[in-house]
């Protein structure tokens, strides 16, 4: 009997496997449990430190928008890049490409 192979299992790159893989199985179920508990309203502005591929940023995005305003930031290209194939055309998302102590935006006023 011959062992199987999974060459070819996961032939995407580390990003692309974890939005295929890991986010609907424990990512998304994780994120809506999250935002459920954030009590998002529409109008709100949302930052997500360490978004990855995005998908607390993209739910928090059909909880906010259109009069809120979403940032997705991480320091990986690599799933920023897949994060922003993820949302959906138009979302109006903001992408940003920094580690979190050095966050690229302007304090939030009260």
């Amino acid at each position: 009997m011959t062992q199987p192979t999974y060459e070819n299992a996961y032939s995407a790159d580390a990003a692309e496997n974890y939005e295929r893989y890991v986010v609907p199985a424990i990512g998304r179920p994780v994120a809506e449990g999250l935002l459920e508990a954030a009590q998002l309203r529409p109008g709100e502005r949302v930052l997500d430190v360490a978004c990855g591929t995005g998908v607390v940023t993209r739910l928090a995005a059909e909880r906010v928008l259109p009069d809120g305003a979403v940032a997705g930031l991480d320091p990986n290209p690599g799933m920023l890049a897949v994060a922003r194939k993820a949302a959906p055309a138009g979302t109006p998302i903001a992408w940003h490409e920094a580690p979190a102590e050095s966050i690229p935006l302007p304090l939030a006023k009260r």
